[in-house]
């Protein structure tokens, strides 16, 4: 008897298995992967820009930025000058490092081909309303200085430039 019930219990068993698996048609399976936000601008200065003649007129580049995003939305690239801001003015320029030396010497600049219109030391120079390429979008940033019309004193002048990039 027990044979018989051990007999019986085995064979629904596989009854059960094999007609669950024999009604089964179709299955799925959900593929799922995830790309992660790419907001990133790089910023690759040219031989020579912290020694400039500043007793001249220059109109060169001093470096070159390029625009990574896979936003959907796109991007937008501000830049900051140091000087400016610190100030509270809205145009860039050199000041000296001595602390006694109240001569500034101002200077503009081009992003990709167009001018820079600063306001509180903070300039938007770049705005997408899509993703760049994998390569991104190259820029030149190019510095406009009058250095013949003024008379510095002696000293060595600096500022700083702050290439910022955010998601729309």
């Amino acid at each position: 008897m027990k044979n018989i019930k051990f007999l019986s219990a085995i064979a629904i068993l596989t009854l059960g298995i094999t007609m669950g698996v024999a009604a089964q048609t179709t299955a799925s399976i959900t593929l799922q992967g995830t790309i992660p936000a790419i907001l990133k601008i790089v910023v690759t200065p040219e031989p020579g820009i912290s020694s400039l003649d500043l007793t001249r007129d220059l109109n060169s580049k001093i470096a070159t930025a390029v625009e990574i995003s896979n936003k959907r939305a796109g991007y937008t690239v501000t830049v900051s000058s140091a000087n400016a801001k610190a100030a509270g003015t809205d145009a860039p320029f050199f000041k000296g490092v001595a602390s006694d030396n109240t001569d500034t010497l101002p200077y503009t600049i081009s992003y990709g081909g167009s001018a820079a219109t600063f306001s509180g030391g903070i300039a938007t120079v770049s705005t997408a309303s899509a993703k760049t390429s994998a390569a991104g979008s190259s820029k030149d940033v190019v510095l406009n200085y009058n250095g013949t019309s003024l008379f510095p004193n002696e000293d060595t002048y600096n500022d700083t430039l702050t290439f910022t990039i955010t998601a729309n």
